[in-house]
């Protein structure tokens, strides 16, 4: 692959990232901010797009070859620097302020009840990356072996069907109980090791998401299997845990459809002699910020109970919930990040609080 093919790629999943904070940014105005609004189709939308984007990318960026054709092992140090010690800090902070935030959410103020909870009151994505890069050291020691591309999926298959043991064995989404993060790490293995494979694999992934006939099947295939995990109650005849096969199928597919429908705006973009458009430089900005915006923005979400009732009125229609929850993130974001520029002119606070290290 050429620079400048290297170089769209990394623009293109940054744009991706900018789409994506920005999304969970409109997903928390939702469920923290507005609250009660559980049953929208936005909701669940959002719901299900944005995070296996970040592990998508984050297993494509994981994954290193070495000089005999394996695969290097993450380098967990670096990784807990930039990942656990924001979390810890950010999270004790978070305990600290959230009361004084009058948000409405059924959230915790002190710390082992945040650890333990199944979501971590928010702040579960670094956590969980951090034990996937764990759990990919060993993988990627027998992946080193495996030549066969078959035999590398049956060792991720595995590896997926004990971790969704452990997760059906040790956590409870509805109880909100999860105190080693099992569950989402089981969630979010398959759609990591998809980037990671894609990266190994990239000429045949390229093509396939390049290929009309896959993106059609993509795209009727994600749209069951979303209907099938967001509204389980309207097929009853599923078997008892079928969202551990239908959530990696919707994950890949939704890589596929995203990535088809991004490429080529990010090539249109960044063409040679062409400078992008305002709204490609605010995702891609947005993409390259999008840990600090994570970990910041929390505290800057606020009581919008007062919409409540008028977007139930509406029937929670998906138009007036995105221009609302869309206007509300943007502000959100705008002051985030002028927080970010200010943490970051300490490079000790920006290490304990954004993950940036120390130089």
């Amino acid at each position: 692959m050429t620079m400048t093919a290297l170089k769209k790629r990394i623009e293109y999943f940054d744009l991706l990232k900018g789409i994506a904070i920005f999304l969970v940014v409109m997903g928390h105005v939702l469920t923290m901010c507005i609250r009660g609004v559980d049953a929208a189709f936005l909701f669940k939308f959002i719901g299900q797009v944005h995070m296996p984007v970040f592990f998508f990318i984050s297993g494509y960026m994981t994954y290193k070859g070495t000089q005999d054709d394996g695969f290097a092992h993450p380098k967990l140090g670096k990784r807990f620097l930039q990942l656990i010690i924001p979390f810890v800090v950010m999270s004790a902070l978070w305990v600290w302020y959230f009361p004084h935030s009058h948000l409405e959410s059924p959230l915790h103020d002190n710390l082992p009840d945040l650890y333990n909870s199944y979501w971590k009151d928010g702040y579960w994505f670094t956590l969980c990356l951090m034990q996937l890069c764990i759990v990919y050291w060993p993988v990627s020691v027998l992946l080193s072996r495996l030549k066969a591309v078959w035999a590398q999926v049956l060792v991720c298959i595995v590896v997926y069907a004990g971790l969704a043991v452990l997760s059906v064995l040790f956590a409870d989404e509805e109880a909100n109980i999860d105190p080693a993060g099992v569950g989402l790490l089981a969630r979010f293995f398959p759609v990591f090791m998809m980037g990671v494979l894609a990266h190994r694999h990239k000429d045949a992934f390229n093509r396939l998401w390049h290929n009309g006939w896959c993106l059609t099947a993509a795209v009727a295939v994600g749209a069951a299997s979303f209907y099938a995990v967001v509204y389980p109650w309207d097929l009853p005849w599923l078997p008892v845990h079928s969202e551990f096969v239908l959530i990696p199928v919707m994950h890949a597919c939704l890589m596929v459809v995203a990535l088809a429908m991004v490429e080529p705006w990010s090539n249109r973009e960044y063409a040679e002699g062409h400078r992008p458009g305002v709204v490609a430089r605010a995702f891609n900005y947005l993409g390259h910020e999008s840990l600090g915006i994570y970990l910041c923005h929390y505290f800057f979400l606020f009581p919008l109970t007062v919409l409540r009732q008028p977007v139930t009125d509406m029937g929670l229609a998906t138009l007036p919930l995105t221009v609302i929850s869309s206007a509300v993130a943007s502000c959100i974001i705008a002051v985030t990040l002028l927080a970010i520029r200010l943490i970051k002119c300490s490079p000790h606070l920006a290490f304990l609080m954004l993950g940036k290290p120390l130089k």
